[in-house]
């Protein structure tokens, strides 16, 4: 039995049902891009949110920075590492400990010992003077000591305003320093008594003008001899002192400075010989050394100068 069904009705049904299916497809297309876009934006929030944390987290944990390591203790360091085939021997003054380097004759004749005292920032090992004459001078039958030495003052010279000050600041540096230096000095002397010989001293720059200093003073007993090596101090009082010292000391004295130098060596040394002169202190010599490389003593030619004047006094 066949429906009945008018075509009409039935193209009316369809075309309803079309349209039905066909708004409910767009629907569904129309909400997937809102989803995904809510999705995409909770990513963004939550990744802005794990920045935001991470840079609080950043911020608020304490950085620690440490400290430079102390020049001198690096150089103490160095000496300890590097001079592995000297005799490096400790010497403890009050609460420090400073190096020296002992370099004994090999000679038969022992003829004393040589103090060797670097400038202020350098170390045992100084290659511009001290150097040649560690290694050097064991051969001619003295035994060198070389100190390491304390390293200049951090106030000195003073940047105050004026010269008044400057002058006050810097008797009062130098005054604490020399203070130590000399029981440095005391110290190192007591050791090198425990060799055979006399005593001589060899200083540079501004440590050879000290070494006078306290000598002068009653400080440190006056050596044997004594050879400066390119010696001035910074400042314009200290470098008078230096000169009227000099011409009142009773022991033989090499000065020694070089062609090519600091301006400030070059200078007093000239006022250090005029007053000398005029003082007529006895077994006073200065030399000029013909050099190549700026504060550097040519190889060879200080030994041979100090072995020279040294013959020339009777050693």
């Amino acid at each position: 039995m066949r429906l009945k069904t008018s075509p009409v009705v039935l193209l009316i049904t369809l075309t309803v049902l079309n349209l039905f299916i066909t708004s409910s497809y767009s629907l569904a297309l129309a909400a997937s891009p809102e989803e995904e876009k809510s999705a995409e934006q909770k990513d963004t929030d939550s990744a802005e949110k794990k920045t935001d944390d991470t840079v609080k987290i950043k911020v608020t944990k304490k950085i620690d920075i440490a400290a430079p390591i102390d020049s001198f203790k690096q150089q103490q360091d160095d000496i300890e590492h590097y001079l592995t085939q000297e005799k490096i021997v400790p010497l403890l003054v009050g609460p420090d400990s400073y190096l020296t380097a002992i370099n004994e004759q090999t000679t038969g004749v022992n003829k004393g010992v040589m103090v060797l005292i670097p400038d202020w920032q350098q170390s045992i090992a100084t290659p511009n003077a001290l150097n040649q004459l560690r290694k050097n001078m064991p051969q001619h039958g003295w035994t060198t000591i070389t100190l390491h030495p304390p390293h200049q003052p951090s106030d000195y010279p003073s940047q105050v305003l004026t010269s008044e000050e400057r002058d006050s600041k810097n008797t009062e540096s130098l005054t604490k320093y020399s203070k130590k230096f000399a029981d440095i000095m005391l110290a190192v002397i007591e050791k090198a008594k425990s060799y055979p010989g006399v005593i001589i001293i060899v200083a540079e720059g501004s440590h050879a003008a000290l070494i006078v200093d306290v000598c002068q003073q009653g400080m440190v007993s006056s050596p044997s001899a004594m050879v400066m090596l390119s010696s001035y101090m910074p400042t314009l009082p200290e470098n008078t002192k230096l000169a009227q010292q000099l011409a009142a000391t009773d022991y033989p004295v090499f000065d020694l400075y070089l062609q090519r130098d600091h301006y400030l060596v070059v200078a007093n040394a000239k006022v250090r010989k005029e007053i000398a002169k005029r003082e007529m202190k006895v077994y006073y010599r200065q030399k000029q050394l013909n050099n190549r490389t700026t504060g550097y003593y040519p190889e060879e030619t200080l030994t041979r100068e100090i072995i020279g004047w040294l013959s020339s006094i009777g050693w």
